[in-house]
């Protein structure tokens, strides 16, 4: 995803991956509408989607097996311009995101290759890594990405340790095709079955794709291949031999884990190398892609000389901390379908339908996922650190598109109000100082046409949105998170001169002038990756 995204903006990226393929089997099986709006920047969603499907509704059912608590997706107009949540097929979605790396320029991905050791300097990164052919070279880049695993070798060489979130649980996860004449046996919706003699899940996938999540106990073996006298007991309540084909059936260790620092240098840390998560959300993988899209427009930015390289301790200041909220909320989930004391899952069930009013409330699963609330955003203003709302929008020339299609993933200024003709002027000259666009939203949008991109709303998501908030400005970044709101546009003005303050870089000279060029920090002179070993002459 990283390359992709940084391919995208015209970086030159290496990947080595230590596999000779993708890993063929399922391990993630949910992900979000941010994914899918990353997956809609890359040129993808479209081919994303045949491996996926709506997630269904979540139900716990407590000791009795009564429902105690229900998570749903929100009805339309979705908020993001996709659905909230998706099921999907983890190695079908990969192979798209490989494919569409094969089509950008300025990427290479060298398979069977193993990072052995990386040397910082001033000057760059110097990699050592062991080719497919077992012979021995050495790469040279600007930085380097450690997206290798939980077990990551690299965070491991740069001493940085792991803070527990205190959450350590054994379960066996398993993934069947489950025959046509099973199918309609099975519950329709995800269930989570909160027993204290051996709590479990119950996923509906795509297709025929069931997935079990079983709790395992003192007596059960731990073995990654787990053994089938031991597995069909525990499957007997849904499926039994003949009911359905396995395609795998993996113990795991569920862990809540996010590393104490994620950027030594000019080495940073992404996916399952920064934190590990508990999959009572489906938010691993999604926080994995969260890390890509928010670090791709920052090295973008530092590489071509935009903005110093403090731009990437940002990363870390706010990641960290949204992971760990984020895993703290899967935890807590996890939590709750954990408890093994039978007297304490009584007592849970009786307080959560207390808490209710004795009815079960659905509660809408996105509201479980919390801002951004540190790192690049204003923090003193409504909806700063929320993904921006995704309408779809009527441009002038009576297209229809989603706003993203149109503005494409760039800073942009997003203005509600009604403008003179000189305040829409200075909106779009603080918009090009960020080398974004102005977008300006509403019927009386179409004035300002040559100013920027004006657009009518199909379903009003944007103007009821910060509507709501009391502002008609939003800044957003090209992550699309929000760096701010404001109430009118000079308010919005000072928060884009504010923004441009922070992001600069100091050897730019006037930070308001769209023609001055900028050059890299001369702490920092640029470097070009090769892709050819550096043993070689060729560049």
């Amino acid at each position: 995803m990283l390359s992709a995204l940084l391919a995208q903006r015209g970086m030159t990226v290496a990947a080595f991956d230590r596999m000779p393929d993708l890993f063929p089997l399922p391990r993630a099986i949910g992900f979000d509408h941010e994914v899918m709006r990353v997956m809609q920047e890359l040129g993808i969603a479209s081919r994303v989607l045949t491996h996926a499907a709506p997630y269904r509704p979540s139900q716990y059912r407590g000791v009795e097996g009564q429902l105690i608590k229900q998570l749903d997706t929100e009805p339309p107009p979705h908020r993001l311009g996709w659905a909230p949540n998706y099921v999907f097929d983890q190695p079908a979605f990969e192979r798209e995101i490989r494919g569409r790396l094969s089509e950008l320029a300025g990427v290479r991905v060298f398979l069977s290759c193993q990072v052995l050791s990386h040397t910082q300097s001033r000057e760059g990164v110097e990699v050592e890594v062991q080719n497919a052919d077992g012979e021995i070279e050495q790469w040279m880049a600007r930085y380097l990405v450690a997206c290798d695993g939980g077990s990551s070798p690299i965070r491991k060489a740069l001493g940085i340790k792991l803070e527990d979130l205190a959450f350590d649980e054994h379960w066996l996860v398993v993934d069947a095709d489950v025959h046509d004449h099973k199918i309609a046996d099975l519950p329709t919706t995800q269930v989570q079955y909160c027993e204290p003699e051996r709590p479990c899940t119950f996923v509906v996938g795509p297709g025929n794709h069931r997935r079990w999540e079983v709790m395992l106990l003192e007596v059960d073996s731990l073995s990654s291949d787990f053994p089938p006298d031991q597995l069909w007991p525990l499957l007997s309540r849904w499926i039994k031999p003949g009911d359905a084909e396995l395609r795998r059936a993996a113990a795991y260790r569920f862990h809540g884990l996010v590393a104490e620092q994620w950027r030594k240098g000019r080495v940073l840390l992404a996916g399952d190398a920064a934190h590990m998560t508990p999959p009572f959300m489906a938010q691993g993988m999604v926080q994995g892609i969260r890390d890509a899209h928010g670090l791709a427009w920052r090295l973008q930015r530092v590489l071509s000389g935009a903005s110093t390289d403090r731009l990437l301790d940002d990363y870390g200041v706010e990641r960290r901390p949204h992971v760990t909220a984020t895993t703290r909320a899967a935890i807590q989930l996890g939590r709750v379908i954990c408890e093994r004391d039978p007297v304490k899952a009584r007592s849970r069930d009786a307080r959560m339908l207390a808490e209710q009013g004795g009815v079960v409330k659905t509660t809408f699963r996105q509201s479980m996922i919390p801002p951004l609330r540190d790192g690049l955003i204003a923090t003193g203003t409504p909806g700063a650190g929320e993904p921006l709302p995704q309408p779809t929008v009527i441009t002038p020339g009576g297209v229809s598109k989603l706003l993203d299609d149109i503005t494409g993933a760039c800073f942009r200024i997003v203005v509600t109000e009604r403008l003179t003709d000189d305040e829409a002027g200075a909106v779009a000259v603080m918009a090009a100082a960020l080398k974004g666009c102005a977008v300006f939203v509403g019927p009386d949008a179409k004035r300002h046409a040559g100013l920027g991109f004006s657009v009518e709303e199909e379903t009003p998501l944007l103007q009821a949105w910060l509507h709501g908030l009391g502002a008609d400005v939003a800044i957003v970044r090209p992550d699309h998170y929000v760096y701010g709101t404001a109430a009118g546009v000079e308010a919005g003005l000072a928060l884009v001169d504010q923004l441009r303050e922070r992001i600069k870089n100091k050897n730019c000279g006037d930070p308001g002038s769209v023609t001055t060029p900028c050059e890299p920090e001369r702490e920092h002179p640029p470097l070009t990756l090769q892709i050819q070993p550096a043993t070689t002459s060729t560049p």
